[in-house]
């Protein structure tokens, strides 16, 4: 997993080496691919469970990373604008969804159903002051619930124990959002 090539080649340097791993995992996952980011995150901070300052740090580069991520794609597709039939593609998936405006954006937090958001952004002409907003509010929410149900593992069960639940925590959130995601597109294709 590219993640984890990521975090072993910047983990050597220490908390900063984490941090920009969890950056440019972010990154990846908002400009290029899926990446797992919400798993990383959690492994990332479990370096470090009793820190609440290495815990808002994580959040802060997560939601900075969800940010410039989905931005530097959408100024990168406002300047190059894709071919018209893959823009014609994204603008009819867009139309399918059930919410059609930047909306859309809080809850493909919890069910992924809008891949290369900052894109998808741009081409749908959305407006970009409101639709970045609900990216950090969405961000924020769900990672720091993350790290905030994570963090209570560790300050309420031994060490081996509050890693098994923050691993099943990662799995419950990655097939919600499966699951989620799955619903969402089964009603596209439906509708």
């Amino acid at each position: 997993m590219i993640g984890d090539e990521i975090i072993n080649f910047f983990g050597g340097f220490g908390a900063a080496g984490m941090l920009l791993a969890l950056y440019i995992i972010f990154l990846i996952d908002s400009m290029i691919f899926p990446a797992l980011p919400d798993f990383f995150l959690l492994v990332i901070y479990s370096t470090n469970p009793h820190s609440t300052t290495w815990g808002v740090m994580l959040l802060i580069i997560a939601v900075f990373a969800s940010f410039s991520g989905n931005s530097i794609l959408y100024f990168v597709v406002k300047k190059y604008s894709p071919p018209y039939f893959i823009k014609n593609l994204m603008v009819k998936y867009s139309n399918m969804l059930i919410i059609k405006d930047e909306k859309i954006l809080l809850i493909n937090r919890i069910a992924p159903v809008l891949p290369y958001t900052g894109a998808f952004i741009a081409v749908n002409n959305w407006d970009y002051k409101k639709a970045i907003t609900y990216i950090i509010f969405g961000a924020t929410l769900k990672f720091g619930f993350l790290l905030l149900l994570s963090g209570t593992f560790y300050r309420l069960f031994d060490k081996g124990i509050a890693e098994k639940a923050t691993f099943l925590l990662i799995a419950v959130t990655i097939s919600i959002s499966v699951i989620a995601s799955y619903i969402e597109k089964r009603k596209l294709r439906a509708g």
